[in-house]
Order: structure tokens, then C-alpha cells, then sequence
């Protein structure tokens, strides 16, 4: 597989809420956070879209092996549809059966609908009482300022309603002018595009700098985090081991196309533990990107062995095979690829490195089978 369209495939993996089906508590990895987006009834769109977004794509950014950063949904009072703007929503869970979130966001809008409703209102205490962090977004902050949380902190919210805010939270430094503050375990946020900024921010704290930068190049968000905020972030992952964040560094070299370093780092791993799939598969990766392709096929048949792993080596041995000219080999290896549940169609009729057996009557049965 090129460099290219690994890319791709790392960004088509990504889950993004509001196109995933639910994911139950006892399914989520222990690595992976749960993050609960509330909406409701005439919430602000880009309140809730904006650090959906970034949450859902810092979710494969910061993917460790095959575990997802994060496991991102929404959350409502029912299940019941509402509306954003113009925009219809179906509510993944209602507060009765989300999974237990240890990320909360909490958009603005029309928060009344919020603030009104005690059910919500004591689900929030207790949710929140547990949560890792919880961000709130414009007038968000107003549920947190009725269960007297942001007493005794700094807060801010959307430039329209700080007044109202400072009225309501007397016991609260009210701070205009600023994108987000961070107390901790509670962050607020300015107005709607705010939101990811202090979304952005969090992923910094919980899963370092890096996958925060390449959330935002993804997003082609201009993220220019304060200076006394970006010094305290960690570059690797700390949520990692000591193993991971040799993953970690090994990803970043073959980033930098420095692919024959990254094989040795991968290759360490694997004689490290021979049961690491993932090791393996990455291995595989960077030898054929560095034009080992021999290596690269033994590799990526180690990993096949891995059922976590065993699609995309099958798919990256069929582009070894197709680059050396074996088109029965790489055919074989698709077919074989498809069966163990390989469903990037996009990337059989777009990856170049399959560029000498597309024209295969043998190829375009499969795609057309997919």
C-alpha cells in the first residue's frame, strides 16, 4: 500500500458519531475514553459538530494498536428526534442507557431545555462527578453554574451572555476575551467555534501535542494554542506505556519517511514479543514502503496470522505482489483479503501499487462482488 493511501485509510477509519452505530460500555477497549455529546432540543450546530469532529478524528489519530482513543456518541434525555438549526438529529442514547462517559460536552444553544429539566440536570451531577474532564461549550456553562461546579473558578462562556453568567455565578471568575479556561477536571469554552479549540486542547492534555496537531492539519483548523498552555503539553502519548510510546515513535519515523529506522524499531518489537500482530503488520508496512518487498510480504504474513490485523496484511502482501509483477500471488491475496473482511472498495480501484493487475477480469470480479 503507498504511503498515500495509508493515509486514506487511517482517516476512513476514523469514527466519527454521528456516522457510527452505538457502542456498548462492555464493548469499549480499556484504553478508549467514552465521550458523551449532549444535544437537545435547539442546540447551537457547530457547539456539539465542532468538538465532535475533533474528538471523532483524534479517535483514530490517536488509535494504540486497535483501540480507538476514544468511543464518541451522543447523548440526550431520550432517544427521541430534535433539531439543530436545520439540521435533524437521532440521539444515540438517552441518559437512561448511555455508557458511563469519562469525557462530557456540553453545547450551547438553547439551554433552558437543559437547565429546565431536573432529570437531566441530576444525571449531569452524577455524570459528571465521575467524568475525567467535562467541556462545556457557549452556554453550556450555565448547567455547571446551577450545580454551583464552577464555584470558586474561572469560567467563561459565549461574549453575549457573560453578564448573565457573572449574575448567576457570583462565587465564580467570570473571564471575557479568552477561547477556553481549564480548571482541571472542567473546562469552559467561548462561543460555537470556541469549542474546538478547547476540544482540541483536551485531546493535547489526554493524548499529547502530536495527535492534537495532525487532528487539527486534518480538520485544516488553525490551532495556535497559548504558549504557557502548549510548554505543559506532552509531545507522545501519556496514556500509553512505555511500549506504546515506542509505537508511537516508530509511527512517527515512518511519518517522516524515515522507514528504514521504523523497521528496526518494528522489528525490536517483534523479537520483543513475537505475539505482536500489530508490530508485525507495521513492520510489514515500512519495509514496503522502503522497497524491501520480500521482507515486507514476510513480515505481513507473520501478521496475518493476528485476526485483528489480518485484512490489511493480506491487502498490503497483494500490493507487494502486484509491485514484483505476480498477479496470480496478488490476486490470491485480495480474494483472500475480501474473505477476512477487508472492505476498502476504494482502495482496491485507487491504490497504485495495484496498478498492474486492475485490468484483471479476475480483479474487477472481486471489486464487483465487494
Amino acid at each position: 500500500m503507498t504511503r498515500s493511501l495509508r493515509v486514506v485509510a487511517s482517516l476512513w477509519a476514523l469514527s466519527f458519531f454521528c456516522r457510527t452505530l452505538p457502542v456498548a460500555a462492555k464493548e469499549t477497549a480499556a484504553y478508549t475514553r467514552n465521550v458523551a455529546v449532549v444535544v437537545y432540543e435547539g442546540v447551537e450546530l457547530l457547539d456539539f459538530a465542532g468538538p465532535g469532529e475533533v474528538f471523532g478524528a483524534a479517535s483514530g489519530f490517536g488509535r494504540y494498536k486497535q483501540q480507538r482513543a476514544f468511543n464518541v456518541y451522543t447523548v440526550a434525555v431520550t432517544k427521541e428526534p430534535l433539531t439543530s438549526r436545520f439540521v435533524k438529529i437521532e440521539p444515540q442514547y438517552s441518559i437512561d442507557d448511555a455508557p458511563k462517559p469519562d469525557v462530557i460536552v456540553i453545547p450551547g444553544g438553547s439551554t433552558d431545555a437543559l437547565l429546565d429539566n431536573p432529570k437531566f440536570m441530576a444525571w449531569l451531577a452524577k455524570a459528571s462527578e465521575k467524568a475525567e474532564i467535562t467541556l462545556t461549550v457557549c452556554t453550556g456553562a450555565f448547567t455547571l453554574s446551577k450545580l454551583g461546579l464552577l464555584d470558586g473558578k474561572q469560567a467563561t462562556t459565549f461574549y453575549g451572555a457573560l453578564a448573565d453568567l457573572r449574575a448567576a455565578t457570583p462565587k465564580a471568575t467570570i473571564i471575557e476575551g479568552r477561547r477556553f479556561i481549564d480548571n482541571g477536571s472542567i473546562i469552559t469554552t467561548a462561543g460555537v467555534s470556541a469549542g474546538i479549540d478547547g476540544s482540541l486542547h483536551t485531546v493535547a492534555r489526554l493524548l499529547g501535542r502530536q495527535v492534537a496537531d495532525r487532528t487539527a492539519q486534518y480538520m485544516e483548523y488553525r490551532w495556535t494554542p497559548e504558549a504557557y498552555l502548549s510548554q505543559n503539553y506532552p509531545y507522545l502519548n501519556p496514556s500509553l506505556d512505555e511500549a506504546g510510546r515506542r509505537l508511537q515513535q516508530a509511527q512517527n519515523l515512518e511519518e517522516e519517511k524515515n522507514y528504514p529506522e521504523a523497521a528496526k524499531m518494528y522489528r525490536a518489537m517483534t523479537e520483543a514479543d513475537p505475539k505482536d500482530g500489530f508490530a508485525w503488520y507495521r513492520l510489514g508496512t515500512s519495509l514496503q514502503a522502503a522497497g524491501q518487498l520480500d521482507a515486507a510480504i514476510a513480515a505481513a504474513k507473520h501478521a496475518t496470522e493476528f485476526q485483528e490485523v489480518r485484512s490489511d496484511a493480506l491487502f498490503n502482501i497483494a500490493c507487494a505482489y502486484a509491485l514484483q509483477g505476480h498477479a496470480d500471488d496478488a490476486i490470491r491475496s485480495l480474494e483472500q483479503a475480501v474473505g477476512a473482511g477487508f472492505k476498502a472498495k476504494w482502495a482496491l480501484r485507487n491504490d497504485p501499487d495495484l496498478a498492474s493487475v486492475r485490468h484483471d477480469p479476475r480483479f474487477q470480479k472481486l471489486v464487483a462482488s465487494m
